[in-house]
């Protein structure tokens, strides 16, 4: 071909792709789609928007393997889609794969969840979360699933989108059901905020920083889900190992695998360590003990763990001067009101009493209350597992952030 020709043919090819690129994407539909629906459009939005982003990313949507030297599509990586109430990641995180997968497929190829293997190999990376709210100029309550892409090197967001499902399924993954902690800090917040980015913007810095980090929990995660739980460990401790200072979901995934494998010596230290990132990142924990129907001393099957969060919650109050804890407890509906008041606060009385057995002056530095069943969380009264965090005692904590 001499030079004429290929000229003429970039002079040709150039326009068409510039129009490409700005083309106009069409929106999503606001209408309430069913998730499997839904997930699909938001996927083929996506796709299209990356597709159109720029020049650069059109000519370069394939790329040659550097040990193959085959030509292939571009690769996107999930982090795994979380649940805006929670905090937490969900189960249905392997389906959204799948279904962008299916709609993907043509333009990119999805490498998988963000793990440690999928990260390295792919160019992009795919975030999303889904929130309950009401839909604007009326028509209820959906859940509204938001989703970016952006490029993994620079962090600058290449599409945005979002879309209306009628159910979401917000059941989170194993590894999340069991923790002592709320994990909304910082990271949740560094997380929440770039997906909410829009094209040509950046991604949080610290959320863009930690992606390394993060994509070992999310291996952690998904071996917990297969009961791997020494595996599972190992990829957190490498997590904990690779990061600078401590991180609550770090701390709480250590906490949980420790005591799912019964090393409670090591999950104590860990405990006294995220208790204090807690109380930092979210002036709170969500350490919560539990009680059997009628009684004033806790379910039986967690004991152990119970006797690590009253002592090392005890230690961190008796270690800051200007700390104090209240101690309050509450009961299930059924049953009279004063009946329910006086049991509430003898629970908070006996947690208060195990405390001070390991840290006397603990009694001086707390206080106790009884809300009986005026702060159900569930509120059936049926008295068995399902409502069994309304029998429980939390703790609200006044100056206890950092010694």
């Amino acid at each position: 071909m001499n030079t004429f020709i290929r000229n003429l043919l970039f002079l040709l090819i150039i326009p068409g792709l510039l129009l490409s690129s700005c083309a106009h994407t069409k929106p999503i539909p606001t209408r309430t789609m069913d998730f499997e629906e839904g997930i699909k459009a938001l996927a083929t939005n996506l796709a299209e928007q990356l597709e159109k982003s720029s020049i650069g990313n059109i000519l370069n949507k394939i790329v040659v393997n550097p040990v193959t030297k085959q030509k292939q599509l571009k690769k996107i990586a999930i982090d795994p889609f979380i649940d805006v109430e929670s905090g937490y990641p969900v189960k249905i995180n392997s389906r959204i794969a799948s279904i962008m997968t299916q709609e993907i497929t043509k333009r990119f190829e999805i490498s998988g969840e963000m793990e440690p293997d999928k990260l390295e190999i792919s160019e992009y990376v795919l975030n999303g979360m889904a929130t309950l709210e009401e839909k604007q100029g009326g028509g209820g309550k959906a859940y509204k699933v938001y989703a970016t892409v952006f490029d993994k090197s620079s962090g600058k967001v290449l599409a945005s989108a979002s879309v209306y499902v009628s159910n979401f399924d917000t059941t989170p993954m194993d590894i999340y059901k069991d923790s002592p902690v709320f994990l909304k800090g910082i990271n949740y917040e560094q997380y929440a905020s770039s997906v909410k980015k829009m094209p040509d913007e950046t991604v949080n810095k610290e959320y863009h920083d930690r992606l390394a980090i993060k994509s070992m929990q999310v291996k952690g995660d998904n071996l917990y889900e297969q009961k791997e739980y020494k595996k599972s460990l190992s990829y957190y401790n490498q997590a904990a190992s690779s990061q600078n200072g401590q991180q609550l979901e770090v701390l709480n995934g250590q906490f949980t695998l420790l005591v799912k494998q019964g090393q409670w010596g090591d999950a104590e230290g860990v405990y006294g360590n995220l208790i204090m990132v807690s109380i930092a990142e979210t002036s709170e924990i969500a350490s919560k003990i539990t009680f059997s129907a009628n009684s004033i001393t806790p379910v039986d099957n967690k004991a152990k763990l119970y006797t690590i969060y009253v002592k090392q919650i005890a230690k961190l109050v008796a270690s800051i001067p200007e700390c104090g804890v209240s101690i309050i407890g509450h009961s299930s509906r059924s049953g009279a009101e004063a009946y329910n008041d006086k049991l509430s606060l003898q629970r908070a009385l006996w947690v208060q009493k195990q405390m001070a057995s390991h840290i006397p002056e603990i009694t001086r530095k707390s206080e106790t209350s009884g809300k009986g069943f005026h702060e159900n969380l569930v509120g059936t009264g049926k008295d068995d597992i399902t409502d069994e965090i309304d029998r429980r005692v939390e703790f609200k904590f006044n100056k206890c952030v950092g010694k």
